[in-house]
Order: C-alpha cells, then structure tokens, then sequence
C-alpha cells in the first residue's frame, strides 16, 4: 500500500554546503511509486543535485549516484537493485529507503541488502538534505578511491615496465663489460708471453737497456691486466655468477697474509703499517680467497691515499654476532656530501688524482659486493685532513 510522504514543518538548521570540485554534479534517481511523493523530493533536491524522476524501473541502468526508493518499488524492483549495485562493485552506489514507520520485519528483509540508510516519512528538510549529502559524499569518495587505485595500477605497471628496461640495460652493459674485458685479456697475455721470451733471449741476446725498456713494457701489461680483471670481476658480480665457498676463516691468518700484500707499497712511501693483534680464536664465517680480495683493496686504498710518514692500521673486534674488521689510514680523507659515493662502480672521489691515483673505481664498489654476498657489510666513516676508516663486517664463526 503506498503512503504519501508529507513533508514536515522544517526546523531552523541549517543544510549543508552542495558537493563542489572538478566532478559533474551528482545525479539522484527517484524511484517513487506516488508522482506527489516524486514531485515533492524532486523540488527539495533540484535546486542541489541533477535530479532523475522515474517510475520506470529501466532508469536503474542509467548513471546516477543516489537511488531514493520507497517500500512498494523496493518489494518490486529489490533484485534489480541489488544486482545494479553489485554491478558497480567495488565503487559505492548508495540506495536510500523512503517509508513511513516500518517493523522490524521491513527492517530486516531490507536494510543492508539491498538498502544503505533509511529515512521515515513525514520528513524534516533539514534530515533529507543531511542524509543525501552524507550518501553523496560517500558515493564520491568511493569514486576518487577508484580513480587513485586505477593511478596507482598505472603507475605500478609503469614502474614495472621502466625497472624491466632498467634491468636489461643492466644485463646487456654486464654483458658487454664481461665479453671485452675477456676479449681485451688474450692480447695482453699474449703480450706478457712475448715480453717474457724477449727477456729469456730466446730471439737473441738484448742489451741492459733494452732489458729495461721490456721491464717497463711489463708493468704496465700487468697494470692494465689487473684493471681489467677489476672490470670482468665486477661484471661477474653483476650476472650473479660469483660462486662464494664460505667456510671458518681465522682472521689473524687473513690480516697477516693481507699485510704482507701491500707491505712493499708502504715501504716504498714511508709509511708505517699495522697489523693489531687480533686473538687466534677470532673467526668470521667468510670466503678466504674473497676475505683477501677485500683486505687487498682497503689496504691498498689506504696506502695509495696516505701520503708519506702517515700511517695505515688494521684491527678486528668483536660485536655481538659479528667481527668487524677496520682498516685506518691518516690519509686525506673524503668530503661528507661524497661518502656516499664511494662504494658505486667508476667512481674516483678525488678526481683532482685521476693523473696519480690508478684505478678504475671498481675496488669498493667489488669490495661491498664481495661482503654482502657473504652476509656481511662494508660502511666507510672520513673526515678532510684526519683521515678515513673502513670497517668490514662479517658473521662470527660459529664455536
């Protein structure tokens, strides 16, 4: 049985403000089986919102952002409904329920199925306006959560596709560095091989001087050998192809065996070399030949930064679960807005020493790379004119 809705005397409240931003204004279909009943929402409504008056259940396929319904066409049309907002999924499509005081068995057959808020007739102005707009507001918000989800989706393909190309770019680089720096070997072995027989006098006897031209020929054969072994190592690092075969290293053995590496150096400047006493019991859970590789780069760093007289230290402490392992110089040191620099690939800080200082800029960045994958770490700490300190970290041998 329909009931006319009548409207009742209006309170002094004041309504709220109609919905603003870029969005068109929001559309209400009125679903009302009475044309008084649609007549009187549509002039409380139309001067706020774009207001749909229907009888005619096919305007739930229309675009609208607010269904007002009553009793008779909800037990009517309620799969209808249903199925519309469920079409809408997983934006929001409020359904309003016009009726007069209903039971609690109208109450339960309706609400929170098919129905979102309930209003009871005769209805104040001021109620109708606040629960429309409330409805609205929810309704739009559902609508920017969808637009801010689909940007995101966007944006996440986006970033997946670029890291995609990133992660190839990479590859082919690691890839090409890895094949010219084996490529570049063979002819600079080849190079050390005749050197070597030009030495022994196989092709003829060679005068002092010429001998010393040949020595000179060699260094600088073994120099450039050993920057590309840098590069082909770091090439390796980068494909992943690094095989590590950790076991229990005893670390006073691999900082006195890392000594005796780069002791010639330091004799050659002046400076003064220390190993502290670190205990035979002190273990670290690493790959002795890889252990090696990064004592040799820290302390050659360190010898080839310190200018004569000064000093280079090793130490190993323990902490916790880890042994650190610090090599100290007093060397220049590196500015605080470069720290951060140092461990990426080609990277000299100092670039005022690229005529002196040697190297391709790939010692730290293998180093780090060499500790992580023995579960370790490499931080650096500097100050200009004091000098820097590089602490190795690696997980302590088990007892």
């Amino acid at each position: 049985m329909s009931t006319e809705i009548q409207a009742a005397p209006e309170p002094q409240v004041a309504a709220p403000a109609p919905s603003t931003g870029s969005r068109r204004p929001s559309r209400i279909l009125l679903l009302l089986e009475q044309r008084q009943n649609r007549s009187l929402l549509e002039a409380e409504l139309a001067g706020r919102h774009q207001v749909i008056a229907e009888a005619d259940e096919r305007a739930l396929d229309g675009e609208f952002d607010l269904c007002i319904i009553d009793g008779t066409s909800l037990d009517r049309l309620r799969e209808r409904v249903q199925g519309r907002k469920e079409q809408e999924k997983p934006t929001f499509l409020p359904v309003l329920l016009v009726t007069t005081r209903p039971g609690a068995r109208m109450i339960t057959r309706h609400l929170w199925r098919s129905v979102d808020e309930l209003i009871i007739a005769p209805i104040e102005r001021a109620e109708l306006v606040a629960r429309v707009e409330v409805l609205l507001r929810a309704r739009a918000l559902s609508l920017e959560l969808r637009d801010k989800a689909a940007e995101l989706e966007a944006t996440a393909l986006l970033l997946v596709e670029r890291t995609a190309a990133a992660e190839e770019a990479n590859r082919a680089k690691t890839q090409f560095l890895a094949t010219m720096s084996h490529e570049l070997r063979t002819p600079l072995n080849a190079i050390g091989g005749y050197v070597e027989l030009l030495e022994m006098e196989v092709r003829g006897s060679i005068t002092d001087l010429q001998r010393s031209d040949l020595a000179r020929i060699r260094a600088n054969q073994r120099h450039l050998l050993g920057l590309i072994n840098e590069v082909l190592n770091y090439a390796k690092l980068g494909t992943g192809t690094v095989e590590f075969d950790v076991s229990d290293v005893p670390l006073g053995e691999a900082l006195t065996a890392a000594e005796a590496l780069v002791a010639p150096q330091a004799a050659s400047k002046g400076l003064t070399l220390r190993v502290a006493g670190c205990p035979p019991e002190i273990a670290a859970r690493a790959d002795a030949d890889k252990l090696r590789q990064i004592l040799a780069n820290l302390l050659s760093n360190a010898v080839k930064f310190t200018e004569a007289g000064g000093q280079v230290e090793i130490t190993c402490a323990l902490e916790k679960e880890r042994v650190l392992v610090r090599v100290r110089d007093t060397g220049m040191g590196i500015p605080a807005d470069k720290l951060d620099m140092i461990f990426d690939p080609f990277v000299q800080v100092h670039s005022d020493l690229t005529r002196t200082a040697e190297g391709t800029g790939l010692g730290l960045a293998i180093s780090r790379d060499l500790a992580l994958g023995m579960g370790g770490d490499l931080t650096a700490a500097s100050m200009p004119g004091v000098g820097s300190v590089f602490t190795l970290a690696l997980p302590l041998a088990s007892a």
